[in-house]
């Protein structure tokens, strides 16, 4: 009875191991839901609360991943705010350059732009200054991420994303920043294939700004799209006033830019050690690399901090519903959901979307 008993669970075990394996290496299910510690008040103290609430102990050089803003954008984070628990940990401010240029396309103008709006209290590693490496990943869209080549210098990762909006992805959060954020610009081409800008023509007026902004030229006089030399980088889709631009798969499917960030996010993350905090606060329509700062489009909401990028954007996505009384104000605002990147990201194994909200009073 005993030697039948072993026998039937080393068969569930086996079972489990080969279901998991043959399943494209897709992780079980979170056990449960993850934390997700919240203050509404935005301040560097209830900051330092929060990240206390993480338990999150860093081995090694600390690298704070951060968005330093474009030029002309004042949405971005306000670097004061991170002043003190930043120089507490001893950390180093990490980026990557742009696949767009403006003023973080190369190196020394992002430190210029990176020191001029602020950044100045911590040591600045731009990571793919001395080149990019490629890491191996198995997904649905890519065999490989190209990360910058200095991520390997670091032991930990604290990641702080300004959480708004996106006119391609629906919304920037976690999940964005580690893909984008870590990819270099070979990896940011990668994860924009197959998308390209498609004009409106009852909507566009021919102002002819997205053709000065193009930073590959590849849009001419009569608002025509040049699809070889595009990168689909979407900066014209931001930039456009009118709304006249959306970024369209023309490869893919709609969903699969934002299937790529979270294969890319899940790429970066794979053994390393990582936790995340989200400002929600200047939440605008478009993303802090937008050189002309669109207006927030409602008031501020709070921070929230979270060992699981998944769980805190989602908690994140929520909270702004709530606050502007909307099921989804991302898609109001930009027109494209951010829901499908969080189930896709849950789905591979990034993190899970179901979560507890616990309050700092």
């Amino acid at each position: 009875m005993k030697r039948s008993a072993a026998f039937t669970l080393l068969f569930a075990t086996l079972y489990c191991c080969f279901s998991y394996f043959a399943g494209a290496g897709e992780p079980p299910p979170a056990a449960g839901p993850a934390t997700v510690y919240f203050s509404k008040e935005i301040s560097p103290a209830k900051l330092k609360a929060l990240y206390g609430k993480l338990d999150f102990k860093p081995s090694g050089k600390l690298g704070v991943k951060v968005h330093f803003g474009e030029k002309g954008n004042t949405n971005y984070i306000p670097p004061t705010l991170l002043k003190n628990l930043v120089k507490e940990l001893k950390g180093t401010f990490v980026e990557t350059n742009t696949l767009y240029g403006g003023s973080r396309g190369d190196t020394k103008s992002h430190l210029a732009t990176a020191k001029a709006h602020g950044w100045t209290y911590a040591p600045i590693d731009i990571l793919d200054a001395d080149g990019e490496k490629s890491v191996a990943y198995k997904g649905k869209y890519f065999t490989r991420v190209v990360i910058g080549r200095n991520m390997d210098n670091y032991g930990s990762f604290l990641v702080i994303s300004h959480f708004k909006g996106h006119s391609s992805a629906g919304f920037g959060g976690a999940i964005k920043n580690l893909a984008m954020g870590f990819g270099s610009p070979a990896g940011k081409k990668a994860q924009h294939s197959g998308q390209f800008p498609r004009i409106r023509g009852s909507k566009c007026v021919k102002c002819g700004l997205c053709r000065t902004e193009c930073p590959v030229n590849a849009i001419d006089e009569a608002i025509t799209v040049d699809e070889k030399k595009c990168t689909g980088c979407g900066k014209c889709a931001e930039i456009c006033p009118y709304k006249a631009i959306e970024s369209s798969q023309k490869a893919t499917g709609g969903v699969a830019f934002q299937e790529k960030i979270a294969e890319y996010a899940k790429g970066v993350t794979d053994g390393r050690k990582l936790t995340y905090i989200n400002f929600l606060m200047n939440i605008s329509a478009a993303c802090d690399c937008r050189s002309g700062a669109p207006k927030p489009f409602m008031g501020d909401v709070g921070i929230l901090a979270s060992a699981d990028p998944v769980a805190l954007d989602q908690a994140s996505y929520d909270l702004v519903n709530k606050a502007s009384g909307r099921d989804d104000t991302f898609e109001h605002e930009s027109g494209i959901s951010g829901i499908p990147c969080m189930a896709y990201a849950e789905k591979i194994g990034l993190g899970t979307r179901k979560y507890k909200l616990v309050e700092l009073k």
